[in-house]
């Protein structure tokens, strides 16, 4: 998942914010640099290097976090599509937990949108598979891709139109 990340020149929390900001302009999603940053690149780092890596990282992926608490609202005051646009930056940032994917689920088959359930359900499914291939420690992935797979196959069942979009 790290292959396409350059080396940070340094590593305090204001290069590496640089840094990771140049690697989202060009196109790396925000979840790569995050844990890139959480492996600490490929060379041993003093112990103050790595708590800049920490804040760093952390600061990075508040924004995601930050993305989805302002969806949940939006939702609540019924703005639906500013709830839309920032679960799909979550999306595009490949965001590593379900919850803007399992919301643009609900949003999208109660909308009747099925192609568009289906592929939030699917880049779900292929996110789960990245960490696990990955060998990441989180347990909750495996049971989450399984209940997004039978999502899958239970809209492409009922909405067989909605597989080919």
């Amino acid at each position: 998942m790290t292959s396409v990340l350059s080396e940070p020149p340094q590593w305090t929390h204001d290069e590496l914010l640089q840094w990771a900001n140049e690697q989202m302009k060009q196109g790396v999603p925000r979840q790569i640099v995050c844990n890139y940053l959480l492996n600490w690149g490929s060379k041993p780092l003093l112990f103050e290097e790595k708590e800049a890596a920490l804040k760093a990282e952390s600061h990075l992926f508040g924004v995601m976090v930050d993305r989805n608490l302002n969806g949940k609202a939006l939702e609540a005051v019924s703005e639906i599509d500013r709830a839309i646009a920032l679960y799909e930056n979550n999306i595009s940032d490949l965001f590593a937990g379900d919850y803007p994917y399992d919301r643009l689920r609900v949003i999208y088959t109660k909308r009747k949108q099925f192609a568009e359930a289906i592929r939030v359900c699917k880049a779900f499914v292929e996110i789960a598979d990245m960490f696990i291939e990955e060998g990441s420690q989180r347990a909750d992935l495996k049971p989450k891709r399984g209940k997004f797979i039978s999502w899958i196959e239970k809209l492409e069942k009922n909405h067989p139109e909605a597989q080919n979009h």
